[in-house]
């Protein structure tokens, strides 16, 4: 291919890459704008949404104005809008620069289509080509570039791609060489038809259609999922996360080199991408060594399936058909985050609450000295937001270390390793009801294959290397319950504040003093019917008192005066 083509295959890669290289500056975002989870999904879902509705009539135009006179403009849209990305101080004109974005970005794909003559062997081998590449080389170019400078960088430098793109695209032919027929558009310039007939493609089957979009939600998912749970919820580097999710589609490439009937290698890809989806809601620890084998299944599936899709399940021959597929996986992506977002915002709000109860739980239970750990519970809980949990522990652990020494330091030391433990056991439970259903939204996509009785895609039997990836798929997430059930940390236990308990006895006067508060502490949790760690905690910390006082309808401060004194002694 010219080099202008290269050029125009290149951004219609960025423009497809786009949801995986923004995903790396999602947790940034999170805090730099003030926002929340549903706030960052929304950057990725208004732009997925609104390429989903743009492309179908983006390609009506080009019939009329042709693929460089679309391309062009369709790109240099993508380039201002990623410009007023960068600049956007707000959640609101980002979200709204992500909607103009993605505009330019579904005009400059249809065109960019027809331009490389994607429905021919050689420009499809391009065109799916591009389309794996950039998901590779998204997740490392996104963590590079947050990592290097900061999440403005990611639209900064689409600004230039665009550009160039747009030069190469309208320095193209007004004919474009393709299966179909030339017409004279309506400034009597002759300009390409795509198709026979503009409006006549292949009938896009229902099923394969509603397998292609849970399959693309499942997958968009599980790369949202996978790196706020590493950057926000597990406080890892934006560029050791991407390096980290790169596995994912460099898999992909290993999975597109599979052969067999298409719809054997849709479902089978499905069914890996599901088995290691639900294997990442099972992960024992933090150590980012466990998601390699879920994300490799993953990838795997999506080489295998994706492919099957376009082309041969679905017909990808025309621009008009290429505009159908996209919209059916952008809908899919579209619908997934939204509603996904918010019950991972839930999940981490409830869980985030219950891990600091369990802190407190921990430092009351610690043999320190009382007036230090009843100072210490709040200060090391107050930083643990739902947003970002563990990075706030660590950092409220590191700032109240020089509190101790000696014996006391390494009491504190073990203290804080298994306060760690909670958090990381915290943010486990908040994402693993959302990965659990983005694991069933692709095992639900093999099904609807399974269920397509039309004879297009049938084939022979399926492959060994398909049957044993398949079995791998299916026991993966049993294996890592197993290994969750095992290895990961036994949970901090609540006691029951109206039974008997084991009381820290540290010694001394003080220590009798600290033994004597937490019985008044138990005694007024149990009268309101409340764990003696929530009590503790809205006692010692303003926002939890309001917290408690909207849950419970009292105020815990007036719950007992002589607790007060032993808090304070």
């Amino acid at each position: 291919m010219k080099l202008r083509l290269w050029l125009v295959t290149a951004a219609a890669g960025l423009v497809l890459a786009d949801a995986s290289i923004v995903t790396l500056a999602l947790p940034e975002l999170l805090t730099q704008l003030d926002t929340t989870v549903e706030g960052v999904a929304a950057v990725i879902a208004v732009y997925t949404l609104v390429l989903a509705a743009a492309l179908l009539p983006a390609e009506r135009l080009m019939r009329r104005i042709g693929p460089p006179a679309l391309g062009a403009a369709g790109f240099v849209v993508f380039g201002l809008a990623s410009a007023v990305c960068a600049g956007a101080d707000a959640l609101t004109p980002l979200l709204i620069a992500r909607g103009v974005q993605a505009l330019g970005g579904a005009a400059g794909l249809v065109a960019a289509f027809a331009l490389i003559d994607g429905g021919a062997p050689a420009g499809r081998r391009h065109w799916l080509g591009a389309a794996v590449l950039s998901s590779a080389i998204g997740p490392a170019l996104g963590g590079a570039l947050t990592e290097a400078f900061d999440w403005r960088a990611i639209f900064i430098v689409q600004v230039p791609l665009a550009a160039v793109a747009a030069l190469a695209a309208l320095s193209g032919p007004r004919t474009v060489k393709s299966a179909g027929a030339d017409s004279t558009g309506p400034t009597g310039t002759a300009v390409h038809e795509v198709v026979d007939d503009a409006h006549v493609t292949a009938p896009i089957r229902i099923l394969p259609a509603l397998a292609l979009a849970l399959l693309s939600a499942a997958l968009t998912a599980v790369l949202f999922l996978l790196v706020l749970l590493l950057i926000a919820g597990w406080a890892i580097s934006p560029l050791a996360a991407a390096a980290t999710v790169t596995i994912l589609p460099l898999a992909a490439l290993l999975g597109s080199r599979f052969g067999g009937p298409p719809r054997q290698r849709a479902a089978a890809g499905s069914v890996l991408v599901g088995g290691g989806v639900l294997a990442l809601a099972w992960l024992p620890d933090a150590n980012v060594a466990w998601t390699f084998v879920p994300q490799a299944l993953a990838g795997i599936g999506m080489g295998m399936a994706l492919p099957a899709f376009a082309g041969e399940l679905l017909p990808e021959r025309t621009p008009h058909d290429a505009a159908w597929l996209l919209t059916i996986r952008h809908v899919g992506i579209a619908v997934v985050l939204i509603a996904v977002a918010p019950l991972i915002a839930s999940q981490l709000d409830s869980t985030t609450e219950r891990a600091k109860e369990r802190g407190v739980a921990l430092v009351l239970d610690a043999k320190l000295p009382p007036q230090d750990k009843l100072e210490l519970a709040p200060k090391l809980l107050s930083g643990v937001d739902a947003e970002q949990p563990r990075a706030g522990l660590d950092a409220a652990l590191a700032a109240n270390a020089e509190m101790f020494d000696g014996d006391d330091r390494e009491v504190y030391d073990q203290l804080s390793e298994r306060a760690d433990e909670v958090i990381v056991t915290a943010v486990g439970e908040a994402f693993r009801p959302a990965f659990l259903i983005a694991g069933a939204l692709a095992l639900l996509a093999a099904l609807a294959l399974l269920a397509d009785r039309s004879p297009h895609g049938k084939g022979g039997r399926a492959a060994s290397p398909l049957l044993l990836l398949t079995l791998l798929a299916l026991a993966a997430p049993p294996a890592y319950a197993a290994a969750h059930a095992s290895i990961a940390p036994e949970p901090v236990a609540i006691g029951d504040p109206c039974g008997d308990r084991d009381l820290p006895d540290s010694g001394g006067l003080t220590g009798f003093l600290q033994d004597r508060a937490l019985e008044v502490v138990d005694a007024g949790a149990c009268r309101l019917r409340v764990s003696r760690e929530e009590l503790v905690l809205a006692l010692a910390d303003e926002q939890s008192a309001k917290r408690f006082e909207e849950r419970h309808g009292v105020d815990p401060r007036s719950v007992t005066s002589l607790l007060g004194g032993l808090l304070n002694p």
